[in-house]
């Protein structure tokens, strides 16, 4: 008999994850209140790195000279940066897409998932109307969302995360980066390239990878021009009239040091996203994947 198995998420985790049941012969739902690709197309992966393309650029045509062209006038376009990462990302998104579209025993309903029972997934549609469907196996690969730690001031206004930071249309004069992770350090490499003047604050650099990284990684982004506030913790943040400022504990110290910028980054890592869903029921015996985004 054949089986019915619905996934909700439509990252990689979840449509490569329904793509390989459609063709072991199950019917699948693929549910995704957002984009196909999830987290790491759209908001992740392919956008960063596009953008980090535009900063290998960058940094060749500040050593012009050392590769003997001679101009003036170089300007960067924010707007044309961002309408070019919008252009690789749909593109690839298309082919997503066309795949997932190509399996007849697959169905792809845009929409937000939750459990009505065991067997019971419900779906509520981009016109407001809900669906049920009945499974016999749910996959739950619901992807993450930025992490914002209970830091005073952090709900101010215009303060970005990693992804708010994709749609910036301009290249600030100015940054601040909350979080020594490879998101945050991704990010203010990135703009330091394009010639925003970056500070970071941070508990730690790159803590989770090989000590010999972490170590190393400091001199590095001091020697890119990139300013480190090193083994501290922001404890506010306070809206001025030019953008932002952090006051930041240094650990072990019992002292202060502050930091102002145009624009704010808070990268503090990633959550999993699982508002909504209704796990918590008793009868819940769900399969998770979990998905590891390598940014």
């Amino acid at each position: 008999m054949t089986k019915t198995i619905t996934v909700i998420g439509g990252g990689p985790g979840g449509y490569e994850c329904a793509i390989r049941a459609a063709q072991l012969g199950a019917n699948v739902y693929l549910i995704e209140d957002r984009e196909l690709g999830g987290t790491c197309l759209n908001r992740g992966c392919i956008p960063t790195k596009t953008l980090w393309r535009n900063a290998e650029i960058a940094n060749a045509m500040k050593r012009k000279a050392e590769f003997g062209f001679d101009f003036e006038n170089l300007s960067i376009d924010g707007a044309r940066i961002q309408a070019r990462k919008n252009e690789v990302v749909e593109q690839i998104r298309g082919g997503v897409e066309f795949l997932v579209g190509s399996y007849p025993n697959m169905e792809f309903i845009p929409g937000f998932a939750s459990f009505k029972d065991a067997n019971t997934v419900v779906v509520k549609l981009k016109d407001g109307s809900t669906r049920e469907l009945e499974t016999d196996y749910t996959i739950v690969a619901s992807g993450s969302v930025p992490f914002v730690p209970p830091i005073e001031g952090a709900d101010a206004e215009g303060i970005m995360t990693s992804d708010e930071i994709l749609d910036l249309d301009f290249v600030p004069e100015s940054m601040l980066v909350i979080g020594g992770g490879v998101i945050g350090l991704e990010f203010a490499c990135i703009y330091n390239e394009l010639g925003t003047e970056v500070t970071v604050v941070a508990n730690e650099i790159l803590g989770a990878a090989d000590s010999e990284i972490s170590k190393r990684m400091p001199s590095f982004l001091k020697k890119a021009g990139i300013k480190l506030i090193n083994k501290s913790r922001a404890s506010k943040i306070e809206k001025t009239e030019n953008g932002y400022k952090v006051i930041a504990e240094l650990i072990g110290k019992d002292k202060t040091q502050e930091a102002e910028g145009q624009t704010l980054l808070m990268a503090t890592g990633r959550a999993a996203f699982t508002k909504g869903l209704n796990l918590g029921s008793s009868w819940c015996r769900i399969f998770k994947i979990r998905n590891t985004y390598r940014w």
